[in-house]
Formats: C-alpha cells, structure tokens, sequence
C-alpha cells in the first residue's frame, strides 16, 4: 500500500492503545513510514521509534470537519469540549507543525472530543483512496 499523503504527519498514540511495544501512549510521534494497517513506523521528538497498528495511531480530522461540528453540535456540547475543540481549529488554522502538535495534545487530554477530533490512520487512508478513485 502506498500512502505518501501521511508519511511525515504527526500522529497521537491513542491513550489506550493494548499494544505498545515502547510504552508511549497518548504521546504526539511523527509518522515515519506507514506500510499497512499493522507496519506503521512512528518516531517520536524525545527519543524511540516504534511499529503500530494503524487503528492505535490517530490524526487530527481536517478542521473543516471540526468547525462543522462546532456550528451544528456545539451549545449541546459541555462547555470545556467547546473550548478545546475552538482551541484545536485554531491551532489548526496556524497550521505550523509546532501548532498542530499542541493542537494534537489538545484532543489527547479531553476524551469526550476523541470522536469529534480525530480520526485512526487506516481511516485516512480510506479517504485519501476514495479521493484519488473520484478524480
């Protein structure tokens, strides 16, 4: 499978992933090769490099989606998942890789927005295929 769209993208270990060979659970990695859904290679900024599945691998969804969900769910939603999800979009639109890692710690520390904010790598690639199908 090719994926070169994700390689290089940043990634958050999802906090309770069962298998993680290096113990770096709900830390932000760099996506170094992604291969399929169980060889993908994340290498993280303080040291170690490991193998995951993709499904244990999480990316932030495109803050289109996340505004979205902001205008037509956000005064159901309790005020402290609002703010992080604006704080998210924000980072988003900076969109330096500094302000997508924060923004990736973010969704990392709030579980009730995990659904509304991020999405599993195999996810990702099920879209950018359709994407590339459609053209």
């Amino acid at each position: 499978m090719k994926n070169e769209t994700i390689t290089g993208s940043l990634v958050l270990v999802h906090p309770e992933a069962k298998n993680d060979p290096i113990g770096k659970q709900g830390q932000v990695g760099v996506l170094t090769y992604a291969r399929d859904a169980s060889e993908n290679y994340v290498s993280f900024p303080k040291g170690g490099e490991s193998v995951y599945q993709a499904k244990d691998l999480m990316l932030l969804k495109p803050k289109e989606e996340i505004r979205k969900e902001l205008l037509q769910n956000g005064s159901r939603m309790p005020l402290n998942d609002f703010k992080a999800m604006y704080k998210i979009m924000m980072r988003q639109d900076m969109g330096t890789s500094s302000d997508l890692f924060n923004a990736l710690e973010i969704a990392r520390d709030h579980p009730g927005i995990w659904d509304k904010t991020l999405e599993a790598v195999n996810r990702s690639e099920k879209i950018e295929l359709e994407n590339t199908l459609a053209r």
